[in-house]
């Protein structure tokens, strides 16, 4: 009798072990990739042009995994504008543009060591026509180790036109004083670049986003970005408000949680972005595995508010 009741016992506490396990396991609300939360994904207004700077870290970097994922991404979005910084495959970038029946897309002609690492745009074709591309600095290796795509875009929607120019850069990397240098001659030749076309051109306003590879909050002795900071007047980072905060950080990696991916305005596109907003799309809070299927960057988007 006894030896039953032991028995009896003994099955029920392995029996209790095993449901304890199994709801521990359930805790956790995301467990594959089944699970990614999607109502977390939509971003774009109505009254606003959405412009969002992603590097997707030689895209793709895990093969159909990430072509998936980042199409369901856009897709879901209802963002206007992707400047994409490090497309590595062209055709994958291409298989992936051909799925989203709302969207059209673009890369750069250079390449990078021998392979690419292609700036590009991805864009609503409803509401944005590109009406001229080209890059900017070839031969300038120095500076640009990929040269700057730069897009004439024209946006439009309920009536309302939003006209001017993307320039979508992707910086040298590194924290030592010859990548600074190399990041303040890039910045220097853009300023003079966009200064002199202001000066002289019918469209003024200039939008400059990508991935410029180091923060704008640093001391102005290590800063690489001085000569537009120095220049409040005529330009403005969007991501000024969020730098610092580690919360935003687009490169959030231990022991460096950094806002190195920007965008930049001149000053004829202060009025056009008003009361508008800036943000780092925190993706890895509701994706599985984003750094490890995605990319080691988390998206920025601003905010046009310029369709009201």
């Amino acid at each position: 009798m006894i030896n039953n009741f032991m028995k009896d016992l003994k099955f029920l506490v392995i029996v209790c072990c095993i449901l304890c396990l199994i709801n521990c396991g359930k805790s956790n609300p995301i467990t594959n990739d089944d699970d990614d939360d999607d109502s977390l994904l939509v971003f774009g207004e109505e009254s606003t042009l959405e412009i969002v700077t992603w590097n997707i870290q030689e895209f793709p970097k895990e093969g159909q995994t990430t072509i998936n994922k980042v199409e369901k991404i856009i897709k879901d979005s209802e963002v206007d504008i992707f400047a994409i910084q490090e497309i590595t495959d062209t055709n994958s970038f291409n298989q992936m543009v051909a799925n989203l029946s709302e969207y059209e897309g673009l890369y750069s002609e250079d390449t990078y060591n021998g392979y690419y690492l292609k700036t590009g745009i991805i864009y609503k074709k409803d509401i944005v026509e590109i009406k001229s591309c080209s890059q900017l600095f070839w031969g300038d290796w120095y500076a640009f180790t990929r040269p700057p795509l730069l897009l004439e875009i024209k946006s439009e929607f309920n009536d309302n036109i939003f006209d001017f120019n993307l320039i979508i850069i992707h910086l040298k990397s590194g924290g030592w004083w010859e990548e600074i240098d190399r990041r303040r001659a890039a910045a220097c030749s853009l300023k003079n670049y966009i200064d002199e076309k202001v000066s002289t051109e019918e469209e003024k306003d200039y939008i400059v986003a990508g991935d410029w590879n180091d923060e704008i909050d640093d001391p102005k002795d290590e800063n690489s970005f001085n000569v537009f900071i120095a220049d409040s007047t005529n330009y403005k980072f969007l991501t000024w408000p969020i730098a610092g905060n580690q919360y935003y950080a687009s490169w959030p990696h231990y022991p460096y949680y950094s806002l190195i991916d920007h965008i930049l305005i001149s000053k004829d596109c202060f009025d056009e972005f008003g009361n508008g907003s800036i943000e780092t799309l925190r993706l890895d809070d509701f994706i599985y595995n984003y750094f490890d299927t995605i990319s080691d960057h988390r998206p920025v988007m601003a905010k046009f508010p310029v369709f009201k």
